[in-house]
């Protein structure tokens, strides 16, 4: 656009002069009358400078496809470098021929023609000068482009990569949980208990937060706690009151967000690896607080000394993968083990 827009100009200009190429040198000025009274004239000039336009846009696109994204990038700098001197010494006479044929170069002989010499000699300095500095001009300048949009395709890698690995890791939250609830489902119809149609009731809403919802970036911090409360009471209905959960809940959330089925691993966390395996009634303490736009979420299950583990489980590993893709220095998590229980602190920033 810019060689056309100057082939435009320069057409203009020579075409508001009477012989300019013979009467030189001439003023800078662009008659508009002429434009349209010798409308023939101008583009007889401005064809010709397009094919000057052309050449220069050749140029431009071997020096960028060819000795760059080829040479440079593929055989290193000396091949570069041999291959543009090599370029210059066959290229730019071949080329300084080509122009003098074009009819506005055909001038007496002591009259500067449209070359970088100015005459009719095609092995002049200033012609191979003139191809030399259009290289050393325009290599850092296609260099920095080159750049930038090799920045840009990492950058959308990079995003892409993320997005990869969150969905596998919100792939991961749900089938242990799920198999349970299914069993225990299928017990409950086996015996015709009148908590049945609940259960399914709890984990259809589950399911349906989980396929809708949980697809998206953020949700309303009010969804995601009333997940997560639909998943308490679906565990006391599976449990028959087995666990006892002590529960503190935010009196407001002002509109919150937060990325889906993140808290519902550290609930899912304390009754996989601490109340499954016990054989007696056990005690979940779970207590989410705000404060501005700051969450926190503290939960303690009592374990099984003889049967727990002293790591966390996959749960919390992968919770913690998502905080540090989703919420960069804006997340605290810590897990750590006592003598009788596990307790989990989680805090996030959040955002409106």
């Amino acid at each position: 656009m810019i060689l056309i827009c100057w082939a435009f100009l320069f057409a203009g200009i020579l075409n508001s002069h009477q012989d300019p190429l013979l009467n030189q040198p001439f003023e800078l000025i662009f008659d508009v009358g002429k434009f349209f009274s010798e409308f023939d004239q101008f583009l007889f000039y401005f064809l010709q400078l397009g094919v000057y336009a052309v050449i220069i846009y050749s140029l431009y696109l071997i020096n960028r496809y060819m000795l760059i994204r080829h040479l440079l990038a593929n055989y290193g700098v000396f091949t570069f470098v041999a291959s543009c001197l090599i370029f210059m010494a066959t290229l730019t006479p071949l080329l300084v021929a080509l122009v003098l044929t074009l009819p506005i170069n055909d001038l007496p002989q002591h009259i500067a023609n449209l070359t970088p010499s100015g005459n009719q000699n095609i092995f002049a300095k200033y012609n191979y000068q003139f191809m030399f500095f259009f290289l050393i001009i325009t290599t850092p300048i296609i260099l920095a482009f080159e750049r930038q949009q090799q920045q840009s395709k990492l950058n959308e890698i990079a995003k892409q990569q993320t997005k990869t690995e969150l969905k596998l890791l919100q792939q991961q939250v749900n089938p242990h949980f799920l198999f349970n609830t299914l069993n225990n489902l299928y017990a409950l119809t086996l015996t015709k208990s009148e908590h049945a149609p609940q259960l399914v009731m709890h984990l259809a809403d589950l399911l349906r937060y989980t396929v809708y919802e949980g697809q998206k970036p953020v949700v309303l911090l009010e969804k995601e706690l009333a997940y997560l409360k639909s998943f308490i009471e679906l565990q006391k209905i599976r449990s028959a009151n087995k666990y006892l959960f002590n529960l503190t809940w935010p009196d407001r959330v002002d509109d919150l967000h937060i990325a889906p089925l993140l808290l519902i691993i550290i609930v899912e966390n304390a009754i996989k690896h601490g109340v499954e395996p016990a054989s007696d009634s056990t005690k979940v303490t779970l207590t989410i607080t705000i404060n501005d736009t700051v969450l926190t979420l503290f939960c303690e299950n009592s374990i099984n000394t003889q049967t727990e583990k002293s790591h966390p489980g996959m749960g919390l590993s992968n919770l913690q993968k998502r905080l540090e893709l989703l919420y960069p220095n804006k997340h605290t998590l810590t897990a750590k083990k006592h003598a009788t229980h596990w307790q989990t602190t989680l805090t996030l920033e959040l955002s409106k």
